[in-house]
């Protein structure tokens, strides 16, 4: 939602780091790469040293990279097709070892389970219409809940917290939020499918297949 809201001041502000790695030589997808390869070490590593807070900040330093290859793209005029899908494929990945050592970690399964479905479910439902010819809408009526900034956001927050909370009604304060991420993300995943079925209903009816 926040990213939908605001993506053009928050571009602008990328941009300007985006001049600077560019000057670097570093290409988008490349920097694109980078993020992936980082996210992947930092869930093993968790997987290891088990500090939340650590892996709270070091998820967030990394996801503020995802801002950083489209900023390249845009200031050297290099977007790309190639590019855009590498970097929602890898977003993915990322979503799934950010979650997946929570799990092994923490043992919350199922709130981490629902997470991983809904945000999968959310950009697929996107995707899939895209493919039958349902183009983006605007995003008509309110804006999607939680998106991947909210969702990343949140469990950062959630996991730097957790070590200096008390238990909240015998459970953490991690546990709360991976529920409250679950639930979100899930009602975005409702949110995104309902609205493409609206699409797609009326784009048959145009082309007479009711």
């Amino acid at each position: 939602m926040i990213d939908e809201l605001y993506k053009d001041q928050m571009d602008r502000g990328w941009d300007v780091v985006g001049r600077v790695v560019a000057r670097t030589g570093l290409t988008p997808n490349a920097v694109t790469w980078i993020g992936l390869a980082l996210a992947a070490g930092n869930a093993l590593f968790f997987l290891w040293h088990q500090n939340l807070v650590a892996y709270g900040l070091m998820v967030a330093f990394i996801e503020l990279l995802d801002n950083v290859d489209g900023a390249v793209a845009r200031v050297t005029g290099t977007s790309s097709k190639r590019g855009a899908y590498l970097d929602a494929t890898t977003d993915r990945y990322k979503d799934v070892f950010i979650l997946l050592a929570l799990g092994a970690v923490t043992q919350y399964w199922l709130p981490v389970a629902l997470a991983l479905s809904g945000s999968l479910i959310t950009s697929y439902a996107a995707a899939r219409a895209a493919m039958l010819g349902a183009e983006d809408d605007g995003k008509k009526g309110l804006p999607d809940l939680f998106e991947r900034l909210e969702r990343i956001g949140v469990l950062c927050l959630g996991m730097v917290a957790t070590p200096f909370c008390p238990l909240i009604w015998g459970n953490t304060v991690l546990f709360w939020v991976l529920w409250l991420v679950a639930i979100m993300t899930q009602i975005t995943a409702i949110q995104r499918f309902s609205r493409k079925l609206n699409q797609l209903r009326e784009l048959d009816a145009r082309e007479g297949q009711g």
